[in-house]
């Protein structure tokens, strides 16, 4: 393994110290050594547009071990916008759960969810996405709605959730 693989490795191993606890009420970026955001959805209350990222549903990232991988997720957070750092968006961290699931496959989706057959678009979940055949996935390895304006998740019941299918044919 070279120095950079090496890096990588210890980098990886240095965010399992890193806990859920740790990250709230942080602003971030910068984020802890070894994590990194892998993704993001807005959030708001209003419809003003100068509100529109009010607040935030993301994942938190380990990198690859190695440029064949992908980066391992390893926290789904909700934040409060805080300010900016140029172009880039602050977050004061108000929320973060284990990223579930550990499963090739499963990935984060936000706002396209149902719960008990009902629309609702603050409900994250982690969904394995294997199937273009159906237009609604329902293996959830876990869900929770963002309850606003404290940005904190509520926990549901995965198995009353499921989430359109954006790989569906009939789409």
């Amino acid at each position: 393994m070279g120095a950079t693989g090496l890096a990588r490795s210890i980098s990886v191993l240095a965010t399992l110290s890193v806990t859920a606890a740790d990250l709230v009420g942080r602003v971030m970026p910068p984020y802890p050594d070894g994590l990194d955001e892998l993704g993001g959805s807005c959030v708001s209350l209003s419809r003003d547009p100068d509100r529109v990222c009010e607040y935030s549903v993301g994942v938190l990232a380990s990198p690859a071990a190695d440029e064949s991988d992908e980066p391992v997720p390893r926290f789904v957070v909700a934040g409060r916008l805080a300010g900016r750092d140029g172009p880039r968006a602050q977050w004061r961290i108000t929320d973060a759960v284990p990223y579930a699931g550990g499963r090739p496959g499963y990935y984060l989706q936000f706002g396209t969810c149902r719960v008990k057959g009902q629309d609702d678009a603050r409900v994250a979940a982690i969904v394995r996405q294997h199937d273009t055949a159906t237009e609604w996935l329902k293996d959830v390895a876990w869900a929770g709605r963002l309850r606003l304006p404290d940005a904190r998740f509520e926990v549901l019941d995965a198995r009353t959730v499921d989430c359109i299918n954006e790989a569906y044919y009939g789409l």
